[in-house]
């Protein structure tokens, strides 16, 4: 984070403060070096009388040395003279910014749907999974099951097709009831921020144009 300037005491910096000048502003509108300007503002030389001229209209623009002068607060209402927004475009923005929300949201459903379904297939695999070949199979009504489904996929004609379709099974099984990947899971949260800020977005705006600065809002 870019570190902020302590508050100017000089004349020339309360000046530059107010008015948001850089020093080659300031001494392009003086006729002055910016070299000069930079001395002035830190007190390394005196203010000649010429430049003590020059300076007089903005000087008498400056507030009581007792007024701070500072940035501005973002958050402080804009002065009165300040023109309305443009409506159209910030409510068009705002829709935009709510579009975007529901799609991103709906990418992160998808995500969590998948990772939901995933660990109701974990949590079954216990009675799902078939033996590795050669264990017998739990006796439990689980099991009974499962021995009718391997004993239905089994083929006379093919001693090794009961073997192949466990195999198949178990790997089948197993893919279903693997989690999301790490990357997976940032995406996920990447997604829900990203659409919580549009959101943030979208109802600032809508503050603004339903506050008396613009059109009412209408979804």
């Amino acid at each position: 984070m870019p570190r902020r300037s302590a508050p100017a005491t000089s004349l020339v910096g309360r000046i530059q403060t107010w008015f948001g000048l850089r020093q080659d502003q300031l001494a392009l509108y003086l006729g002055i070096s910016p070299s000069l300007v930079r001395d002035l503002a830190t007190g390394r030389r005196s203010m000649t009388y010429s430049v003590s001229v020059a300076l007089g209209p903005l000087l008498h623009q400056l507030p009581p040395p007792a007024v701070v002068v500072a940035v501005p607060d973002p958050a402080a209402p804009l002065p009165p003279a300040t023109p309305a927004p443009d409506a159209a475009d910030l409510d068009f923005r705002r829709r935009e910014c709510l579009h975007r929300a529901a799609r991103l949201l709906g990418e992160a459903e998808q995500l969590a749907a998948r990772a939901h379904t995933a660990a109701r297939w974990q949590a079954a695999l216990p009675a799902l999974l078939p033996p590795e070949p050669g264990t017998a199979l739990p006796a439990t009504p689980a099991g009974q099951a499962l021995a009718a489904a391997l004993e239905q996929a089994a083929d006379p004609t093919d001693p090794n097709r009961a073997t192949d379709h466990t195999r198949w099974l178990r790997g089948w099984l197993q893919r279903r009831a693997r989690p999301l990947s790490v990357q997976e899971t940032t995406r996920y949260h990447r997604l829900r921020a990203q659409a919580a800020g549009l959101q943030a977005e979208a109802a600032a705006l809508a503050a603004v144009l339903g506050g008396g600065n613009g059109a009412a809002v209408a979804d």
